[in-house]
Parts: C-alpha cells; structure tokens; sequence
C-alpha cells in the first residue's frame, strides 16, 4: 500500500469511525468518513457512499464506496498532485472498496489495502 493512502487509513479508521463503514449511517452519495471538514482536509480523502452490493448464493451484503480526494489547497501534497492530474478533479475515483456489513476493523483496512492495491500517481 502506497505510505500516504496508508497513513491516511489509519486517521480514517482512528478510534471507532472504523464502525461507519461496517454499517453505514449515510445515503448514498454522502460522505461516510471522515465527518468533520477540519479532519478531512487533514487527511485529504474522503470515503464516498455509492450503496451495497449481494454477493454469493448466500446474499452476502457488501457496502461499496469511493475513495475520492478532497478539494482545498492544504491536503497533502501527493493527494493533491494526483487529483490535479484527473479530469475529474475531487469527483475522480481513486478506487472503489467494498466492505462487508458488519465486518471488524482488521478485515476493513484489508479491504482497503486491496481496494488500493492498484492506484497509481499517488
């Protein structure tokens, strides 16, 4: 996982945010982490709610979100470089991560060092 997307995980899923995204409380579209604006333009991305997703014979329910980057000028630097380069700017998808509902805080950063594992220009 790139340092920065890293370093940028552990702020989001610091103490029990983790828990927002195992079950959200946003619609689709908002933002699920971070909450605050002073916290997201620290960290520079944002997990979008884009809905959840069945998977298996069992019906195993999955929320999908996207990783964007955030507007502003004093995001980190490498966040920004990179959504400088997109056509789309803030609206660009850095990457989409499914996580499933009710799952622990370890099996959630896995599922965003997957979900990661192929951006690049970060």
């Amino acid at each position: 996982m790139n340092k920065a997307i890293g370093t940028a995980f552990t702020a989001l899923l610091d103490r029990n945010a983790w828990k927002k995204l195992a079950d959200p409380t946003v619609g689709r579209g908002a933002t699920a982490l971070p909450r605050s604006s002073s916290v997201a333009q620290k960290i520079g991305l944002r997990l979008d709610y884009d809905g959840y997703v069945e998977k298996g014979e069992e019906k195993v329910k999955y929320h999908r979100y996207k990783l964007q980057v955030n507007a502003g000028n004093s995001i980190p630097l490498a966040f920004k470089k990179w959504r400088d380069s997109q056509e789309n700017g803030t609206h660009a998808v850095m990457a989409t991560i499914e996580i499933r509902h009710g799952a622990d805080k370890d099996e959630i950063f896995e599922a965003l060092k997957e979900g990661t594992k192929n951006v690049r220009g970060v």
